[in-house]
């Protein structure tokens, strides 16, 4: 997303994925390998990890992800619990709140039949990873940090729900019988020798884990399909650890955005 002269897609995502890119297609495991502070359950799965596309700044752009319709389902049938509802003027949201019976049912259906992204009965809208992977067997999303001070945790309507969740829940809803993989790549401390995960950043990783960030992030899920999702989250490595990686000078990544259309 937009982020100043400072922005990571620009100055992070798009010069190191693109630099990934030119190295051919079969770096993906070596990536997957680097993240650390995940979830205990998190593996590689077995599989072609060759990879096929690949989204990101100006390559040619974001791909954004639909919300699972699961989770609409859930927000129309559960818009009395949505913050902001009670400062929401749209009067058929209000009979959603109160729970109407014939505006329930005139939300899901077209919620079932409109296949819109924007709506008086949508609260969540498509969510746009940094850097979105396909592979023959694996779907990755990749959030990137640069300046940033923490994780977004919080979607206009769900207070707790997880960014990085976000992104892992709808692609997960699309993978078929392909792996979901998620991580963060951030920057790491300009003093450190190694290109180490500053401290806050591995904490960020591992409360997006904990049992109350799961269930504001994932309130239209069953318990055993929070579990399985939770296992995709790899944790969170640096930009330097990447670039060292793969042979890449970390150093002439730009430092900032040298023009409004660069």
């Amino acid at each position: 997303m937009p982020g100043g002269k400072y922005d990571s897609s620009k100055t992070r995502v798009a010069p190191l994925f693109s630099a990934l890119w030119a190295k051919g297609r079969n770096w993906l495991p070596d990536l997957l390998a680097l993240p650390e502070e995940g979830s205990p359950d998190a593996k590689s799965a077995p599989g072609d990890l060759t990879l096929k596309e690949g989204y990101w700044e100006g390559h040619p752009a974001e791909k954004c992800l639909n919300p699972p319709v699961s989770l609409l389902s859930w927000m129309i049938r559960n818009a009395a619990s949505l913050r902001s509802m009670a400062r929401e003027l749209d009067g058929r949201r209000q009979l959603l709140a109160a729970g109407d019976p014939e505006t329930v049912q005139n939300a899901l259906q077209l919620l079932r039949s409109e296949n819109e992204s924007r709506g008086w009965y949508i609260f969540e809208g498509p969510t746009c990873p940094d850097a979105f992977l396909i592979a023959e067997d694996a779907l990755v999303v990749v959030e990137g940090k640069r300046t940033e001070a923490g994780t977004t945790v919080e979607t206009k309507w769900l207070p707790g729900r997880h960014q990085i969740w976000r992104h892992i829940d709808a692609a997960w809803e699309i993978r078929g019988r392909r792996a979901v993989y998620g991580l963060l790549i951030v920057e790491s401390d300009p003093d450190s020798r190694d290109g180490a995960v500053p401290e806050v950043w591995y904490e960020a990783g591992r409360s997006c884990l904990y049992p109350d960030a799961l269930s504001t992030s994932f309130p239209h899920r069953s318990a055993l399909e929070v579990a399985a999702i939770s296992s995709c989250f790899l944790g969170v490595t640096t930009w330097r650890k990447v670039c060292e990686r793969f042979q890449i000078d970390w150093k002439a990544l730009p430092h900032e955005v040298t023009s409004p259309g660069s």
